[in-house]
């Protein structure tokens, strides 16, 4: 009986020994689980804030198919609360109706290149800002491989010696498979001007096309929203590169309306203040404790700062600031910092 005993206790305790293989089955059961289940309570579920945020988030990348694929465009709008707005409610974005007053901005500084560094910190995101005295120091480089693949933020900032930089504004590249915004920055999108020659496109120029752009004026003044190669060859800008709506403010008023307009995502924009100084700012995000900020939030900091006119650039894995020799952000993109096709920097 004593034998028999120890047999049945050997084989309980045999029973209770940890099992490796179940417990990875089990752990990679959840995690399917909720890879499928997650996106589909997110894009469905019953808690509309938290689905606005998401879907916002999405449609503001490049990614954007995510969404547009399961969803039709009547049923985004929804959520989004598009539909909710009253006829006699401004639209979100009346930068169509606004042209930069350049009287409202005072260049005091015109030499030097004094930059002060201020970090911010939330519960949302890090973010970066430079504040640069000299107007006239910034500047606009391009890819040197136009076309191929772009460059980092950092490269092009040391091949024209600079002290700051950050990453630029639209681009359009095509992976050899055929999609479209593979994210190499081979080109960018709409023009480019730097020492107040057009640099890009070369050949079938559009004067007359009306494009988004963030450019600084031979007096250093920043212009934001809609205007033509045309217009600004006559307010004598010299440098300059395009992106996309909303803008963030012009003349002092605020463009963005809704607190999470565009989701949360790692962001870059250029501002100015009353006096020309020129304000850098990068923030990072899509990390699980930081998610990044909206154009909202992109808004007050700008607001907060002192500026008169802000206006975004490309964010998501792009956003990248360069200071004294080192990229002071953490850049989202997978291997690291990414290739744009442009960027802002300060000689």
């Amino acid at each position: 009986m004593a034998t028999e005993s120890v047999k049945s206790t050997k084989d309980v305790k045999k029973n209770k020994m940890f099992k490796p293989l179940v417990v990875l089955v089990g752990i990679l059961y959840i995690a399917v689980f909720l890879a499928v289940t997650t996106p589909l309570l997110l894009l469905y579920g019953p808690y509309d804030n938290t689905r606005k945020v998401f879907i916002s988030t999405l449609l503001g990348t490049r990614h954007a198919y995510l969404v547009n694929d399961f969803m039709s465009q009547e049923e985004i709008n929804k959520i989004l609360g598009v539909n909710n707005q009253k006829a006699e409610e401004p639209k979100e974005d009346t930068t169509s109706n606004l042209v930069t007053d350049l009287d409202k901005i005072k260049v005091k500084y015109t030499s030097g290149n004094e930059i002060t560094r201020y970090d911010i910190h939330t519960d949302r995101y890090n973010g970066y800002v430079l504040e640069i005295k000299n107007p006239l120091g910034v500047k606009v480089a391009m890819t040197k491989y136009l076309g191929k693949i772009g460059q980092k933020t950092s490269e092009m900032a040391e091949d024209h010696n600079a002290i700051a930089a950050i990453n630029g504004g639209a681009f359009v590249d095509e992976s050899s498979d055929g999609t479209l915004y593979a994210g190499t920055g081979a080109e960018p999108g709409g023009f480019v001007i730097s020492g107040g020659n057009l640099i890009y496109p070369k050949t079938n120029v559009k004067r007359n096309n009306v494009e988004n752009v963030i450019a600084f004026t031979k007096g250093g003044q920043l212009i934001v929203g809609d205007h033509t190669l045309t217009e600004l060859q006559k307010l004598n800008v010299q440098e300059a590169m395009c992106f996309r709506r909303p803008n963030i403010i012009i003349n002092g008023k605020p463009q963005v309306k809704d607190k999470m307009a565009d989701g949360l995502n790692p962001r870059t924009a250029v501002g100015q203040k009353e006096d020309g100084t020129v304000i850098f700012l990068v923030i990072d995000g899509r990390k699980i404790t930081a998610p990044g900020a909206s154009l909202y939030d992109v808004q007050q900091i700008m607001l907060e700062r002192g500026a008169i006119n802000a206006g975004a650039l490309d964010g998501g894995y792009s956003s990248t600031m360069y200071y004294k020799g080192d990229v002071i952000n953490s850049p989202n993109a997978w291997d690291g910092e990414r290739t744009v096709a442009t960027a802002f920097y300060v000689d």
